[in-house]
């Protein structure tokens, strides 16, 4: 059985309020909203508290419902609308998302600990049960932005910016990355789409810092 598609209406200060009534509005394109009831006839809303529950199930509910959505008490915050059931399947969605980002977390390599450290701006030197902790914990509360660091195609890169700055190899001041006296770029895409044009200077800076070699030219043979 389907659960319920419910929609709360809340009055923001019950103190006081016994009733409250909804009379025809003028929306935002300066059109009349007339309400009718589900006998097509003009009627006033009514609620007898200050929280109703409407089930969007119930022809007569989803009538009401439709007529307040833009109603100014509700616009202007008098009366607050809550989907229940939308919040409940975003709960959900949410729940499920914070798992698989938290099994992901738990199955990293060391190497993926680290990395994903040094992107957070985590202190790498931290023990790696503590940096791996720290994962889970970014995993469980934003699980999209944990996915997303995590599966970024260009992860390996992002890192290497993040040392080359760190080694000082590129230099940021006045709002701007540096190689040298050369600008390259304002924000961290900027400076990723420019090492990926500059391959060889690349090449260079992942020599000096992490001791690659550098790629050697083919002879062509005459």
């Amino acid at each position: 059985m389907s659960a319920k598609r419910l929609v709360r209406y809340t009055y923001k200060n019950p103190k006081g309020i016994r009733s409250f009534s909804f009379g025809n509005y003028i929306d935002q394109t300066g059109k009349d909203v007339v309400y009718k009831n589900i006998n097509n006839r003009e009627d006033t809303v009514t609620f007898s508290g200050t929280e109703v529950l409407l089930d969007m199930d119930n022809e007569g509910h989803a009538l009401i419902d439709n007529f307040l959505k833009e109603n100014p008490d509700v616009k202007h915050g008098t009366w607050k609308r809550t989907d229940l059931h939308l919040q409940e399947k975003q709960k959900t969605k949410n729940t499920l998302d914070s798992a698989r980002a938290i099994i992901e977390a738990a199955k990293m390599t060391d190497k993926d600990v680290k990395q994903m450290a040094t992107l957070l701006r985590f202190n790498i030197n931290s023990e790696l049960d503590v940096l791996r902790a720290k994962m889970i914990d970014v995993a469980q509360n934003d699980a999209d932005r944990f996915m997303e660091m995590h599966f970024d195609p260009e992860k390996d890169l992002r890192v290497f910016i993040i040392e080359a700055v760190r080694e000082r190899k590129i230099n940021y001041r006045n709002d701007t990355f540096y190689y040298g006296k050369e600008a390259i770029g304002t924000n961290e895409e900027q400076v990723l789409v420019w090492l990926k044009d500059n391959k060889d200077i690349l090449a260079i800076l992942k020599h000096e810092i992490r001791g690659e070699q550098t790629p050697k030219k083919k002879l062509v043979k005459k």
